[in-house]
C-alpha cells in the first residue's frame, strides 16, 4: 500500500482530528522528540510531521507512544519510542535518536548534580555530628544529674544481726554496741543527708556510727545533732573525718574540729605530723581500705595510691589501728597484722557507706554505756570483734527516678558515645581538686575510621531508600490519576 500523502492528511477534517486528539489524550502524550536542528525546521507539511500529528489520532494502544520520565538532578527527560512494524499502512522507524554527545552532557550533568547532593548531604551530616558532639560532651563531663532522687529514701525497716551472725572472736560474746565506723554524707561524697544516714544506719542494725566525710568533720557534727534530738535512745553517733590525699586514707575519729589537710603527694613527715596532730586533740587514727588503695589501677599498672605506706612504716608512725573489713571486703592480712599487734593495735569494720545498699560488718563493743567517750574508750584499749555476713544484708531499696535525670540524660548519653571513640583515664581523685595520677587520652583511630565508613553507607543507603520511595510514590499517584481521567471521559 502507498504512503499517504501530506495532502491526504492535510484533507482530513481539522476540527475531527482536534476532538479526536483532545479525546485520547487520557492515555497518549504528544511531546516534541529530542531531534536535530534540521529536522526541527521541516514544514509542518512534510511526511515526518504528518505522521507524528495523525499517530496520536489512529494509532493502536498497543503502539503508542511511550514516555519515559527521568526525574534527576531536576533534569526531566520525555522520550518517544514508536514501535516498528505498527501504526499506519507500511509502519514507520523509530524517531530520530539522541546524539551521543547529548547523551554524555546528560550523564556528566547528572553525575554532577549526584556529587554536589552526596557532598552536601555527607557535610550536613558532619555539622549535626559536630553540634552533638559540643553539646553532648560538655554535658557528660560536667555531670549528669542521679538517676534517683535520693533525697525521698526512707528507711522503714530493721534488721537484726544478732540474730544470726556471730562475732569473729567466738570470746567475744557479750557486746552491747554494733558500730559502723566509716561512713559518708552529703557533706562529702555521699548521697544522703545526715538525718537519712542516721534512718539507714538504725535501720540496718547497727547504734553506734562514726560520720567520716572527707576532708571534713561538718558531716558528723550535723548526724550528732540530729541523732540527739530524734534518735538519742536508739543510736550515738561520734564525729571524725576521713583525711584523704593520693598516698593514704584514714579515718581521724573523736575529734570535733577538721584537720587541714596536706599537699596530694605529703612526705612520710607530713604523715607523721597529721597522726601526733589527731593525738593532740585526743582522737584516734584508723588506717582505711589497704586492699582498696593497693589495687593495681590500669593503665598506669600502678597502685590506686601510689606510694602508700607499708603496715609496718604506719605502726611506726603511731596509727591507732586498721580497718580489716571495708564493705564486702575482708583485709586478712590487715587483720592478722593487728593480732600480731594486738598491745598497739584495734581493728574495726566500716561500710564506707556512699550510697545506701547492704551491710556487711558491724564492730562488736562491749561498753559501759553507749555514750561517744566509752564507746572510744573501748576502741583505745583495743577491745573489739565483729560479725561479718559476706551476702549482705535485705531488703535494698532504689531511689525513685529523678526528673532531672530524665532532662539531662540524653545529652550525658550522647557525649559518653562519643567518648567511646576514646579512653580517657583521670586516675583516682585526690579530694584536693586533683588527681593522683596523669591523665591518659587513648583515642581510637580505627573505630573512627570505621565510623566515617559506616557513615557513608548509611547515607547512600538513604538516598536509595528516599529515590525509591519517591519513584513508587509518582508511580502510584499517576495510577491514580489515570483511573481518575478514565472515568471521567467515559
Amino acid at each position: 500500500m502507498m504512503r499517504a500523502s501530506s495532502q491526504e492528511w492535510d484533507g482530513q477534517d481539522r476540527s475531527s482530528s482536534s476532538a479526536a486528539s483532545r479525546s485520547s489524550s487520557s492515555n497518549h502524550v504528544s511531546l516534541e522528540p529530542p531531534v536535530t536542528q534540521s529536522v526541527r525546521h521541516r514544514s509542518l507539511n512534510s511526511p515526518i510531521d504528518s505522521i507524528h500529528e495523525t499517530k496520536e489520532e489512529h494509532a493502536p494502544e498497543s503502539n503508542s507512544v511511550h514516555i519515559r520520565e527521568s526525574v534527576i538532578g531536576g533534569l526531566t527527560e520525555t522520550n518517544h519510542a514508536f514501535h516498528r512494524g505498527g501504526g499506519p499502512p507500511g509502519g514507520w522507524d523509530n524517531g530520530p535518536a539522541v546524539p551521543a554527545h547529548r547523551r554524555r552532557m546528560v550523564f556528566k550533568r547528572n553525575a554532577l548534580w549526584w556529587l554536589l547532593h552526596f557532598i552536601q548531604v555527607l557535610v550536613l551530616s558532619i555539622i549535626v555530628i559536630l553540634l552533638l558532639v559540643a553539646v553532648g560532651v560538655p554535658v557528660s563531663d560536667n555531670g549528669v544529674p542521679q538517676p534517683g532522687d535520693y533525697t525521698k529514701m526512707e528507711f522503714d525497716w530493721k534488721t537484726d544481726p544478732r540474730s544470726y551472725l556471730k562475732p569473729m572472736d567466738s570470746n567475744f560474746t557479750d557486746y552491747n554496741v554494733l558500730l559502723d565506723a566509716h561512713m559518708h554524707t552529703t557533706y562529702s561524697d555521699g548521697v544522703l543527708s545526715p538525718k537519712q544516714a542516721i534512718d539507714y544506719a538504725i535501720a540496718n542494725g547497727y547504734n553506734a556510727v562514726i560520720v567520716t566525710d572527707h576532708q571534713t568533720v561538718a558531716g558528723s557534727i550535723a548526724a550528732k545533732k540530729y541523732a540527739e534530738k530524734h534518735h538519742s535512745d536508739q543510736i550515738t553517733v561520734i564525729t571524725g573525718m576521713e583525711y584523704t590525699c593520693c598516698r593514704i586514707h584514714m579515718n581521724l575519729i573523736g575529734i570535733n574540729k577538721s584537720v587541714a589537710v596536706t599537699p596530694p603527694f605529703p612526705s612520710d613527715d607530713e604523715l607523721r605530723d597529721v597522726i601526733n596532730k589527731v593525738h593532740d586533740m585526743g582522737g584516734l587514727v584508723i588506717v582505711n581500705h589497704i586492699p582498696w588503695s593497693n589495687a593495681t589501677m590500669l593503665p598506669w599498672n600502678d597502685a590506686r595510691l601510689p606510694n602508700n605506706p607499708t603496715r609496718e612504716q604506719l605502726l611506726d608512725w603511731g596509727v591507732d589501728g586498721f580497718e580489716v573489713v571495708n564493705q564486702n571486703t575482708f583485709d586478712l592480712r590487715s587483720y592478722q597484722f593487728v593480732q600480731e599487734n594486738s598491745d598497739r593495735l584495734v581493728a574495726l569494720t566500716g561500710s564506707d557507706m556512699h550510697y545506701p545498699g547492704s551491710s556487711y560488718a558491724w564492730t562488736t563493743i562491749n561498753a559501759e554505756n553507749r555514750t561517744a567517750e566509752a564507746i572510744l574508750d573501748e576502741i583505745r584499749n583495743r577491745r573489739t570483734s565483729f560479725l561479718l555476713d559476706a551476702s549482705g544484708t535485705r531488703p535494698l531499696q532504689l531511689a525513685p527516678y529523678n526528673k532531672n535525670y530524665f532532662k539531662y540524660a540524653p545529652w550525658g548519653l550522647i557525649g559518653d558515645y562519643f567518648y567511646g571513640y576514646a579512653d580517657k583515664y583521670t586516675g583516682q581523685y585526690s579530694f584536693q581538686g586533683t588527681f593522683c595520677q596523669n591523665e591518659v587520652l587513648d583515642t581510637h583511630g580505627t573505630m573512627m575510621g570505621w565510623f566515617v565508613l559506616w557513615l557513608i553507607v548509611s547515607i547512600i543507603v538513604l538516598e536509595i531508600l528516599y529515590w525509591f520511595f519517591r519513584w513508587l510514590l509518582l508511580l502510584v499517584a499517576h495510577a491514580i490519576h489515570g483511573c481518575i481521567t478514565r472515568r471521567r471521559a467515559r
